[in-house]
């Protein structure tokens, strides 16, 4: 099947609807795996430690187990940037290109003139946004590079290539599927990386050690604490805490 032949779906109302449950049991699906996969990860897959810190999460800090994930560790920080920021241009791209005169992987019977794809333009001035970040924070000059080589391979896959090509296939179809190639890519990060998604703390306790570890959880009274080296679940008395610093090494 040539690149810029693609079967119209249908658009009967209940096809739509079916569509649109399937698509929120699937995500519902994706987001429940991505938090067992996270549990399992910072408790270097113990199940006894998982539990005990499945216990100090809270429904509403999703946004912030998905964001701190990507944060907390370089190595996933940059493949993230590595392969939205190229995907999001190419998107962006094949969508303005559609504008003109129809491009590669546009639908058979779309509008000869249709609007850039707002969404993608939104989602890369993001992606940027958070890379300029990242950059003068941690004075990563080398990341940019990377980013704009990965762009450069992205795009002359989808136009440098032969059509019909594998590579070119390749290229088109993540730029279709940016929504889906984000999930496999949170769910591997999930599953790869073991840092929490909390800052990493050196907690001085009175009398006692100094330990590294991650405050999963700060209660009055009371604070719960994955050490970094073991991962092991402390519950720690606030008397016991003689002062709590932020490392900040990534």
């Amino acid at each position: 099947m040539a690149l810029d032949e693609w079967n119209d779906p249908d658009d009967t109302g209940a096809a739509r609807s079916k569509d649109g449950h399937g698509t929120g049991l699937t995500m519902a699906g994706a987001a429940f795996l991505f938090l067992v996969l996270r549990l399992f990860a910072v408790a270097h897959y113990d199940w006894h430690t998982a539990f005990a810190v499945l216990h100090t999460i809270d429904l509403n800090d999703s946004v912030g187990i998905v964001l701190g994930t990507v944060m907390a560790d370089s190595l996933a920080t940059t493949v993230f940037f590595a392969l939205l920021v190229p995907v999001a241009v190419l998107r962006l791209a094949v969508s303005v290109y559609a504008a003109d005169q129809g491009a590669p992987g546009t639908r058979r019977g779309a509008p000869p003139h249709t609007r850039p794809d707002l969404v993608s333009a939104v989602l890369l001035l993001i992606a940027l946004l958070a890379v300029g970040v990242y950059v003068m924070t941690f004075h990563a000059w080398w990341l940019p590079p990377i980013v704009a080589a990965a762009c450069a391979l992205l795009l002359g896959f989808a136009y440098g290539v032969r059509a019909g090509g594998a590579l070119r296939r390749a290229a088109l179809w993540a730029s279709h599927h940016l929504g889906t190639l984000l999930v496999l890519v949170l769910l591997v990060g999930a599953a790869t990386v073991r840092t929490p998604w909390v800052p990493l703390e050196r907690i001085e306790l009175r009398g006692g050690p100094t330990l590294r570890g991650y405050v999963m959880q700060a209660e009055p009274g009371f604070l719960k604490v994955l050490t970094a080296k073991d991962r092991e679940f402390l519950i720690l008395a606030d008397s016991a805490v003689a002062s709590r610093a932020e490392i900040t090494e990534h």
